[in-house]
């Protein structure tokens, strides 16, 4: 999921050491770790005022958002009227593009990134990513019935954090999206209080959408990087509620799962009136293997909530959203 407001309360690749932590992996990794497992190494740390970031913010011309050791900036497709059935949806619902720089040893950064596009737009996009070098990690749905049909790139590039840059802008640019979005934060325009009764206090809210993050217990790895498990990077469950009036909520988000947690998710899901939308990787190289299981559901937000916190129940997540903690 993506979101253009308040940051995420992101700690992937934060306050690192420089010890070597071995971790059940997949195929990709050091020769010498023993079969069937990689070194994983921690991430550098860099505070708000390192060199890289300000390399990023001249490459996009935005301030971007920074929080412990990561950075972050985002372009809403502002320029969509995006529908499912009568209900418009908000930007900040889903469709907001976003690239996330995390510090490496050496001085450069790994990047991620997810680019909102509609249909038409992606085989430009697809394009410019193979001419830029990025690892495109997975393209597809992450709804179903709306209009225009949205498309989403998931993307990984590491080198000096101008180099990133450039390249995921040249992606962007692919796109209809601004360029130059505004980044003061519209202040909330509804009331979350039920929500937050079932699911603890929101992440963040921004007019009438607000998110919810459940990061998940276990030990994670990124391209052999040790990292937490946050909303930056993709490495937690996310919920999102947009207000749609006459006491009716829209829901979407992904749920982060195990192989093993799928089946119990869409059941708790679909008996709670949450239909499933996609399921589906968002990386190539994390450890453990996770999957993506996307939702959109209307009615009642607490109800809703109850759904979400069903799924939760049956993952190895934290079942209070981050910022309750």
């Amino acid at each position: 999921m993506t979101r253009a407001y308040v940051p995420r309360r992101a700690r992937l690749f934060a306050a690192a050491s420089l010890s070597v932590l071995a971790l059940a992996c997949g195929p990709r990794g050091d020769d010498t770790a023993p079969a069937g497992r990689r070194v994983v190494a921690a991430a550098a740390h860099a505070d708000s005022n390192d060199v890289r970031w300000d390399a990023v913010r001249r490459v996009f011309s935005l301030r971007g958002t920074y929080e412990d050791g990561d950075f972050r900036v985002e372009f809403p497709r502002a320029d969509l009227d995006v529908h499912i059935g009568p209900d418009a949806l908000e930007p900040e619902f889903g469709f907001v593009s976003h690239f996330s720089f995390a510090p490496a040893m050496g001085g450069g950064v790994m990047g991620m990134g997810e680019v909102v596009m509609r249909q038409d737009e992606a085989p430009a996009v697809l394009a410019e990513a193979q001419r830029q070098g990025v690892e495109v990690a997975a393209v597809h749905n992450h709804l179903l019935g709306e209009e225009p049909r949205i498309v989403y790139m998931h993307m990984t590039a590491e080198g000096r954090a101008d180099s990133v840059a450039a390249r995921f802008r040249a992606i962007l640019a692919r796109t209809a999206a601004p360029a130059r979005p505004d980044e003061t934060p519209e202040p909330p325009a509804a009331d979350w209080t039920a929500v937050d009764a079932v699911l603890g206090a929101h992440e963040a809210a921004e007019g009438k959408v607000a998110e919810y993050v459940f990061p998940r217990k276990e030990a994670h790895a990124v391209h052999g990087m040790s990292v937490e498990s946050a909303g930056v990077m993709e490495t937690a469950t996310e919920a999102a509620f947009q207000d749609l009036g006459g006491g009716r909520v829209a829901s979407t988000g992904e749920m982060y799962v195990t192989p093993a947690e799928v089946a119990g998710v869409l059941r708790a899901l679909e008996t709670h009136g949450l239909h499933l939308t996609a399921l589906h990787n968002h990386m190539l190289d994390e450890s453990p293997r996770m999957y993506f299981v996307h939702w959109y559901a209307t009615g009642d937000g607490a109800a809703l909530a109850r759904g979400v916190a069903a799924a939760l129940r049956a993952t190895n997540s934290e079942q209070r959203s981050s910022a309750s903690r």
